[in-house]
C-alpha cells in the first residue's frame, strides 16, 4: 500500500495554522477530521521505520505513476509537439520597467 508520510514539522505547521483560526471555524474542522477518522477502514498509525512520520491511508481512486505511463497518445514526434507549444504562446503581455 503507497502511503503518505507527514513529518512532525509538517504537523506542526498545520496546529500554527489551526491556532489562527476563528474557535467556530476550529469547532468545524476538528468535526469533519473526527467523522474522516471515523470512515477510514484504514486507521493511521505511526511509522516505526522513519521517526515523526505517520502513516495515511491511500485514496480509492489513486494511481501509480505505471498506471499512468504511456496514457499520452499522439503521433507527433517530441520535436512537434514542442514546436507547437512554442507556436501557441501569446506574445501580447507588456511589461513596464
Amino acid at each position: 500500500m503507497t502511503t503518505l508520510h507527514l513529518s512532525d514539522s509538517l504537523l506542526d505547521g498545520y496546529v500554527a495554522l489551526f491556532t489562527q483560526l476563528e474557535p467556530q471555524d476550529q469547532t468545524i474542522l476538528l468535526n469533519k477530521l473526527t467523522e474522516s477518522s471515523k470512515n477510514n477502514s484504514v486507521s493511521q498509525r505511526r511509522n516505526t521505520e522513519i521517526p515523526g512520520m505517520y502513516y495515511l491511508p491511500e485514496p480509492e481512486n489513486a494511481k501509480t505513476l505505471e498506471e499512468l505511463a504511456g496514457s499520452w497518445d499522439d503521433e507527433r514526434t517530441a520535436e512537434e509537439i514542442i514546436e507547437d507549444l512554442r507556436r501557441s504562446r501569446c506574445r501580447t503581455r507588456e511589461v513596464n520597467l
